[in-house]
């Protein structure tokens, strides 16, 4: 049975079965931590540690830290305004009542007003696409390029959720990322794509084996990293995520 660089055996024979890692490839991002090898197990969840990875595949346990994954929770931020009544044609709208002019008014009668009241609303957060790109451009080498899927249409997934987990799925693991990418470079935990208290998006990578390049860029694991649309995110073997507005 094949064993990769991170000492998982495998069911492939090309790419990791539990990591992702390519068989007899070297791991794009160097590892995080200098503590204790693969032996390791997360204390959270029981899964070994996977080589010298700072967090844990599976539940995201910090390996380094000896800390558990806590999630963030942005806050939207509300915007008050003026409810201001619109009358409408056919409809019954009560509008303020506004005081007579005071030649109108009668001696010794007063003038009740309604006043006006203010109603909080928000402003609306930007919605947010992700398009997932197979490229074959992106291969590393003839043997990638050979396995890469030929004339794939781009999927897009709404960002509609406070934390979007990107990743492979493994029902073995337990794992059901809400932007499933099927690229065997892919670990099942690779990133994160978490909303702000302003309604933008940050990406956040989640030590992941191969690591991701945001425009060029390799992105820190454990490090959010704000995204406007149009950026690009590459991932794994061939795949590459990029923000749109929808």
């Amino acid at each position: 049975m094949p064993i990769c660089t991170q000492g998982h055996q495998s069911t492939d024979t090309d790419y990791c079965s539990e990591c992702g890692m390519r068989i007899g490839a070297v791991s794009l991002v160097a590892t995080t931590s200098a503590a204790a090898g693969s032996s390791d197990i997360c204390s959270d969840c029981g899964t070994p540690r996977n080589g010298g990875s700072r967090y844990c595949e599976v539940c995201r346990y910090d390996f380094q830290s000896k800390v558990s994954y806590a999630a963030c929770t942005p806050v939207m931020v509300p915007v008050a305004a003026v409810a201001v009544p619109v009358a409408t044609s056919g409809c019954d709208v009560s509008l303020p009542q506004l005081p007579a002019p005071a030649s109108a008014v009668p001696t010794g009668h007063t003038v009740t007003t309604v006043p006006t009241t203010t109603t909080p609303v928000f402003s609306p957060p930007q919605l947010f696409n992700i398009e997932i790109i197979v490229d074959p451009s992106l291969a590393a080498d003839a043997e990638t390029a050979a396995q890469c899927p030929k004339n794939t249409a781009a999927r897009f997934f709404p960002l509609d959720l406070a934390e979007n987990l990107v990743g492979r799925r493994s029902d073995v693991k337990g794992v059901y990322p809400e932007i499933q990418v099927d690229d065997p470079g892919v670990s099942r935990r690779h990133l994160k794509l978490m909303r702000q208290a302003d309604g933008c998006y940050a990406a956040l990578d989640l030590g992941s084996t191969n690591g991701s390049i945001m425009n060029g860029t390799i992105l820190v694991p454990g490090v959010l990293t704000m995204l406007k649309a149009g950026d690009e995110i590459v991932v794994g073997s061939w795949t590459k995520l990029r923000l749109a507005i929808k």
